[in-house]
């Protein structure tokens, strides 16, 4: 004998106008006939569960031809596709080789040639913009899936442990929320930047890990430092952009210090990885000296506001220095525009 009796008309259609209202937002009469209530439709669904999920187009939707579970689609023939990340307006290499232990995909940049498109090519004294979300994990597309970020996770840490066998991930499980797996990704590609170089000396992967955590620490103090403007918090001498410019000087090479501490990465005087350091040039009659924020290997680093050139005469400084950089990255806040950084190359290299 059923317990309870069955819902009547009117109680019915409260459950019905209470669905819609969940998908669609409008509140439609209770008493309207059951024909004219409407369902709302979403076509991007994951065709295996029916899940729902993003734009058109992404790899959970119904309209992709794969599954990036790795299983083919229902009626294709055609090979599981590979899980990918893509990084926003940075085009990928078409005959780059995707999974397994082939060759790194493009969207993952391990030079700073790969960071700054045509700097390789480029002639000596030319400036190179970095492309807008070239350093985001997904850019504004935000296509980041739990699938991809797994799959990424997991290729970071085999290949960490390829350099350094006693790597151990401390992690509390798989992140649900998109910030948290970019910021997973992101801790691992600094973890496999700091085994490369500290077992195999190699400097690559690192000069691009410090060119996003330095602009990342650039935009927060920006932010920060405003804050303090605003509410005369920071000492001013000159003027306000002085007073700026370097509280970012400080908080930016306080993030470093740390970041390297962390990762067990020495830095200092007569090491390929320094933060606030004279280099000296010899090469004349009178020993001078500039002061990069930050050097990796042959690479120098400079956090500023101000918009400098191949002629500034602190540029040519660095350039001109006994440890000969090949370029100047030169970070600045995002917020003052598109193209705020970039990267010089060395005159006449």
């Amino acid at each position: 004998m059923n317990a309870y009796p069955p819902p009547d008309a009117r109680t019915f259609g409260y459950r019905r106008a209470f669905e819609l209202y969940l998908r669609t937002g409008r509140g439609p009469d209770i008493g309207a006939p059951l024909h004219r209530l409407e369902r709302k439709f979403n076509p991007y669904h994951d065709p295996d569960n029916g899940q729902f999920t993003f734009a058109p187009g992404g790899n959970r939707s119904g309209t992709a031809r794969r599954s990036v579970r790795g299983r083919a689609a229902p009626n294709s023939s055609a090979p599981a596709a590979q899980p990918q990340l893509t990084l926003a307006n940075y085009k990928p290499n078409p005959r780059a080789r995707i999974g397994g232990n082939q060759r790194r995909p493009s969207y993952d940049p391990m030079t700073l040639e790969q960071t700054f498109p045509g700097l390789s090519n480029a002639p000596g004294g030319a400036i190179i913009a970095l492309a807008d979300n070239a350093l985001d994990i997904t850019g504004p597309s935000r296509r980041l899936t739990t699938e991809l970020a797994d799959a990424e996770v997991n290729s970071l840490i085999a290949q960490i442990k390829q350099v350094d066998p006693d790597f151990r991930y401390q992690s509390l499980g798989p992140s649900t929320t998109l910030e948290g797996q970019i910021n997973e990704i992101r801790s691992l590609r600094m973890h496999r930047a700091a085994a490369r170089y500290n077992k195999l000396g190699d400097t690559g992967p690192l000069q691009v890990e410090v060119a996003q955590r330095m602009q990342a620490s650039v935009d927060r103090a920006y932010a920060e430092g405003l804050e303090l403007l605003a509410a005369r918090r920071l000492t001013t001498r000159l003027s306000p952009n002085e007073a700026l410019g370097n509280y970012i000087d400080r908080t930016v090479r306080k993030d470093m210090k740390q970041l390297f501490a962390q990762h067990g990465i020495e830095q200092g005087a007569g090491k390929q990885v320094r933060v606030v350091g004279r280099e000296y040039d010899t090469s004349g009659t009178d020993r001078t000296y500039r002061i990069p924020d930050l050097r990796v290997g042959k690479i120098a680093y400079d956090s500023t506001m101000a918009r400098k050139l191949p002629s500034t005469p602190q540029i040519r400084g660095f350039f001109r220095s006994d440890f000969q950089p090949d370029a100047v990255v030169i970070l600045r806040p995002t917020r003052l525009g598109s193209g705020s950084s970039y990267v010089i190359k060395k005159p006449g290299k």
